[in-house]
């Protein structure tokens, strides 16, 4: 037993007497001496963050400071990553440091890299670095600095249908003051008057004249060559100072076409260039909207750069003798009288954007704008091919103001939504032939629903489906809400395409049906009121996927894929869309659309809407027409209009002409 006691107690005895020994000869506690590793790391560090902070050079820590700062001007914000490759020692108390540097340079797929080196020397138990330029890259020379040049290839162009560009390099003249020579009163005076006759804000421009130094051209509008010819020539010439320089942008075939799909560029904003985070530079054309912003960086390519090694600047009153007191640099930065030209350390050629091709037609594209140029309310023409889905042509009138009236607009859509009420009553067994009963009026729920003003007494009574699409009864539909539940007229408005989901590559709306709408609401969901909403291009999918007899994906981009989601229910089958042709042939020979009756080539077909809204009395209406010729499908809005016919049919006929040709 005492023998198994006494041992590990021998054991603990012998190591904490070893311990004692150490800890009395020092060797223990004492440190192990930097080899140099420490302080390459925090070298490294150092230099990936142009901040000297505490290590120790051969000259004091400001003055390496002042020329590491120097040096990155040029270049900021761009900075690289450093890391330590190796340390070597060499003679004496000295190594020598590899240092791998990484530049991230914005927009290209791969850094730039390479491997340069600093030289250490041991002073007592720390290390001095010595300072030298390479130490940022290997051939860099006293007195150089660091600069990165910017060069951008071609910006591609949106292509139309057939593979033409629409947007392409188109002359523009950027109009402005030149201060140079003015007074400050001159310059004033000549803001103002610039202003005036350009139409731009006195106030504003004002302020970016005075802002600008004293011999800058201060731009005020960049015009398209026409729209410059059309200015008051003789005021322009009369104004001091004024300057109009040539150049290019790239540009629609005029200033409204297709603006709201194929959006504008600018040169880079203060704001773009922060916003970026050293994506985008000052003199980049940037896409500002539509799908210019959209596909920006499809169509911008990639820019090129070039790090270069240039000369300090020469200074401009130093003396030879001058003393570095004097305010000369110091023998490691003094700038070069004549400098050479700039060395290129690093290059990247430029990348060419990218065409984008479209599923717009220009001529019916042009033919479309033309027809809404007379409309004094928001409006819209929407043409789509029904065969493949392709968005031939998306017009938003002048009164829209550059909103994308056609994709974004959020409206009842009337009438025209009895050919959806109409598919969700062949699913409860309906047909075109079936009857219905239309009076003059009829009560849902305690709400009283009326037939349009002037609605034909011979289309009253006891009528077929096809007589009540033809004159668009509204009692028909809505004495059948207690039979077609809610969420069955939203599946049939889904196999419709509304409500679909798609990515165009902008931003569009495509419906909405809610399906937990009940009693006064639920009827009037029927006639296309309630809480219904569509847009126009919601509607052009309606009448397409009718024509095509199943849902139509609308297309912008040609070959994007848009994954396309459908919003629920049974699909659209051929037996349905066809019974839907004939009752929509109905509204052209027999109902509201006679004026499409004589339109040459294959029948036509359409519908039409009169959708009530806002609060006054009688209630403003929405005017709808969609319609079909052939393989083309058209929606017709117009936000303050008259009956569907009487507003949207003649705009409907043009646009069914133009297609054909006619």
């Amino acid at each position: 037993m005492h023998i198994y006691v006494r041992e590990p107690m021998i054991r603990r005895t012998s190591a904490l007497l070893v311990v004692l020994a150490l800890v009395f000869t020092g060797t223990a506690c004492s440190p192990v001496k930097d080899d140099g590793s420490t302080t390459a790391k925090a070298l490294a560090a150092a230099l990936a963050s142009h901040t000297v902070g505490e290590i120790v050079f051969d000259k004091p820590g400001a003055e390496v400071q002042k020329e590491l700062s120097e040096l990155s001007k040029g270049i900021d914000p761009v900075w690289p990553q450093v890391s330590v490759d190796s340390v070597v020692p060499g003679d004496g108390d000295t190594v020598r440091v590899s240092l791998n540097y990484a530049w991230n340079i914005p927009k290209l797929a791969k850094p730039w890299t390479y491997k340069t080196g600093a030289d250490m020397k041991r002073d007592g138990d720390a290390w001095t670095v010595t300072w030298t330029p390479e130490m940022l890259e290997p051939s860099l020379k006293a007195g150089e600095r660091l600069a990165i040049e910017t060069m951008y290839g071609q910006r591609a162009s949106i292509l139309a249908a057939d593979g033409e560009a629409i947007v392409k390099d188109r002359p523009v003249k950027t109009v402005g003051i030149n201060k140079a020579g003015l007074s400050d009163a001159e310059a004033e005076a000549s803001a103002n008057a610039l202003a005036a006759v350009v139409g731009i804000d006195t106030a504003g421009y004002l302020a970016k004249v005075k802002a600008y130094g004293p011999v800058a051209f201060v731009d005020a509008i960049t015009l398209r060559v026409e729209a410059f010819d059309a200015l008051d020539q003789a005021a322009l010439t009369g104004i001091k100072g004024f300057l109009a320089t040539p150049g290019t942008l790239p540009l629609a075939p005029s200033r409204s076409f297709a603006q709201a799909i194929l959006g504008t560029v600018r040169e880079a904003s203060a704001e773009d260039i922060e916003k970026s985070k050293g994506q985008v530079v000052a003199g980049q054309t940037v896409g500002a909207s539509g799908l210019q912003a959209a596909f920006d960086a499809q169509l911008a390519g990639t820019p090129g750069v070039t790090v270069v090694a240039t000369a300090a600047p020469a200074a401009s009153t130093a003396s030879p003798s001058a003393s570095p007191s004097a305010g000369t640099a110091d023998a490691g930065t003094s700038p070069v009288a004549n400098p050479a030209p700039p060395r290129i350390l690093f290059s990247e050629a430029p990348v060419n954007g990218q065409d984008l091709k479209t599923t717009l037609v220009p001529t019916l594209q042009t033919a479309a704008e033309d027809s809404l140029a007379g409309v004094k309310t928001p409006s819209s023409i929407v043409v789509l091919r029904p065969s493949t889905g392709a968005i031939l042509a998306s017009a938003n009138g002048p009164d829209s103001n550059g909103y994308n009236t056609a994709f974004l607009g959020q409206y009842a859509p009337g009438s025209t939504f009895k050919i959806a009420t109409s598919l969700g009553l062949f699913r409860l067994g309906m047909n075109p032939t079936s009857t219905v009963s239309c009076t003059p009026e009829f009560t849902a729920d305690g709400k009283k629903f009326f037939n349009a003003p002037g609605y034909a007494a011979s289309a009253t009574g006891e009528i077929t489906l096809t007589t009540a699409v033809a004159h668009s009864c509204n009692t028909a539909f809505v004495s059948q809400f207690d039979k077609l539940a809610q969420d069955k007229l939203a599946d049939a408005a889904g196999a419709l395409g509304i409500g679909l989901t798609n990515d165009l590559g902008l931003d569009a709306f495509t419906g909405a049906v809610p399906r937990d709408s009940a009693g006064t609401e639920h009827a009037a969901s029927m006639i296309g009121q309630g809480k219904v909403q569509v847009s126009p291009l919601a509607m052009a999918t309606l009448m397409a996927s009718v024509v095509k007899g199943t849902t139509v994906v609308p297309q912008l981009v040609d070959g994007r894929d848009g994954k396309a989601t459908p919003a629920g229910g049974a699909p659209l089958t051929e037996k349905e869309a066809g019974d839907l042709r004939t009752m929509m042939r109905a509204v052209v020979t027999d109902g509201y659309l006679g004026i499409l009756a004589d339109l040459s080539g294959t029948a036509a077909i359409g519908k039409t809407g009169t959708a009530e809204y806002g609060t006054d009395t009688p209630p403003r209406t929405h005017s709808w027409v969609i319609a079909a010729q052939g393989d083309i499908a058209v929606a017709v809005f117009v936000e303050d209009g008259d009956l569907g016919a009487v507003t949207g049919g003649p705009l409907a006929r043009a646009m069914l002409a133009a297609a054909a040709g006619g």
